[in-house]
């Protein structure tokens, strides 16, 4: 992407917001949610917030970030104190504002109480300044721009170059744990930033734990081999599930991969525009149920993966929600019976005008027979 185009995106994420405020009935927002405070700045440390007016956009941190500011945040106004809430107080005071919203999913309640004292004490007014618990950046958040799409893209380019050696480290004798960190290695030296989450690397009849994070157990030489697994980059997540067999893995195991990759595909094929994501999740549902085996699919097909490993839109029987252009979500399928193993295959997908892009096709999703 140009120099200077990352600008035009925080930006127009900046104004967007800004437009939101008279629809929620509010003068003012403010973020203390650093994934949030990304999304609309790029800033990536550790203390920061954002207080949003009509008319102002104000990023406030502390002098430990006061030279990568200047470098990061270029879409608002920068002030650098020793307190967020003294800033932001002075902001909502000077402004004569009567009302701002929170994320009340984001602040604990001693953090919300602290900032409103620090509001009151400034406040000549006997108007109280009006809260309310709001959360319009995670609705933005929905709809990924190019800029979001082509980190997400680049980000898994590299879980797939890596996934090249994966045969290599995953192999019998290993512990799924020091496995889980040799890919996590080598997604650092290719250019990832870290892991997306605790890799779940399950082998055996551990495969059978949809949430199996890498153990102690030692892949054993005939284990069937669940990869859940993603990459860091730019604070922007990837997910990817596929399976790996060694040996002579049970007939039962090689049936559930052939059921459940039918089930991924047909739900792929389903993502369209105005599908609703209920719809979606019907459609890989119902071939694993057509072969008997609904009651061991208990999770939902997918969820938005972005700035957060997990985050909305939700592809699951209860969604309510319609798939929308620019939306990027897994597919992620499974079956797990208890005591003899279990298979899910998850891809990631980006909603188009027509249909869908396969955001992971550079990864097979076959079997992967060592």
């Amino acid at each position: 992407m140009k120099a200077g185009a990352e600008k035009t995106y925080y930006a127009k994420r900046v104004n967007t917001l800004k437009k939101k405020l008279g629809e929620l009935g509010i003068d003012s927002f403010v973020t203390f949610n650093l994934k949030n405070v990304r999304y609309l700045t790029g800033f990536s440390g550790t203390s920061g917030a954002v207080a949003i007016t009509d008319s102002k956009a104000i990023f406030f941190t502390d002098f430990r970030y006061a030279s990568q500011v200047k470098k990061q945040v270029t879409s608002m106004k920068i002030e650098i104190g020793p307190s967020l809430n003294v800033g932001i107080a002075d902001l909502l005071t000077k402004e004569k504002i009567g009302s701002t919203g929170y994320e009340g999913d984001h602040i604990s309640v001693s953090s919300l109480s602290a900032l409103k004292k620090e509001v009151n004490s400034k406040r000549k007014t006997k108007s109280a300044l009006r809260w309310k618990s709001t959360h319009p950046i995670e609705e933005m958040r929905i709809i990924k721009d190019k800029l979001e799409i082509g980190l997400i893209e680049k980000n898994m380019q590299i879980l797939s170059k890596v996934f090249d050696k994966a045969g290599e480290v995953l192999s019998p004798g290993i512990r799924e744990s020091d496995a889980a960190a040799q890919l996590e290695l080598q997604l650092r030296l290719s250019g990832g930033e870290g892991k997306a989450f605790d890799f779940i690397i399950a082998s055996g009849t551990r495969s059978a734990l949809p949430h199996g994070v890498a153990g102690k157990k030692k892949i054993g030489k005939n284990d069937f081999v669940t990869l859940d697994w993603g990459c860091l980059l730019e604070g922007y997540h990837t997910d990817n599930t596929r399976n790996f067999s060694f040996g002579r893995p049970k007939q039962k195991i090689i049936e559930l991969h052939r059921i459940v990759l039918e089930a991924n595909r047909t739900a792929i094929e389903a993502v369209a525009p105005d599908v609703r994501l209920s719809d979606i999740d019907r459609a890989a549902r119902s071939v694993i149920e057509k072969q008997r085996y609904g009651k061991f699919f208990g999770h939902g097909t997918g969820h938005g993966v972005g700035l957060d490993i997990h985050e909305a839109p939700t592809v699951s029987p209860r969604s309510k929600s319609v798939a929308k252009e620019g939306m990027v979500f897994t597919i992620e399928p499974g079956i797990y019976l208890p005591g003899i193993g279990g298979v899910r295959i998850e891809d990631m997908v980006l909603v188009t005008k027509t249909g869908c892009r396969l955001i992971s096709r550079n990864i097979p999703q076959e079997l992967v027979k060592l």
